[in-house]
């Protein structure tokens, strides 16, 4: 072993500790370490970015989702007092169902989904 490849003895370890560290700091540099870590960080900010845009489109979906709900218990409501002071039979109901909603539904007696909720209503109002 030749005497420039031996380490010098004589440099303090703090010295030694601070060569070798900027050595791995100039390899990973020039292996683009941290041109891939900028890179990383800008795409995280563009989907954290995207997730708020998300999050802020849910609640707005929510509360139309809530003020339609409102407005159905609202007519709802209004009709059942209404069906209190005017009363209609089942088979009168069953019928208009049916020839409201036979032709979009596909079945020949109606909607079942919207006969459930007339039913329920009507229901309601007879109690």
């Amino acid at each position: 072993m030749a005497d420039n490849d031996r380490p010098n003895t004589d440099e303090k370890p703090e010295a030694e500790a601070e060569r070798g560290q900027q050595a791995f700091l100039d390899l990973l540099e020039d292996s683009g370490f941290f041109q891939q870590i900028n890179s990383l960080e800008e795409n995280l900010k563009v989907i954290g970015d995207e997730m708020k845009a998300f999050g802020d489109k849910t609640a707005i979906r929510m509360e139309e989702t809530e003020n339609m709900a409102a407005d159905v218990l609202a007519i709802e409501s209004i009709l059942a007092v209404m069906l209190k002071a005017y009363p209609i039979s089942a088979d009168e109901l069953d019928g208009e169902i049916k020839d409201r909603t036979a032709a979009f539904s596909g079945k020949p007696d109606g909607s079942p989904t919207v006969r459930a909720l007339a039913q329920d209503i009507l229901k309601k109002s007879k109690g």
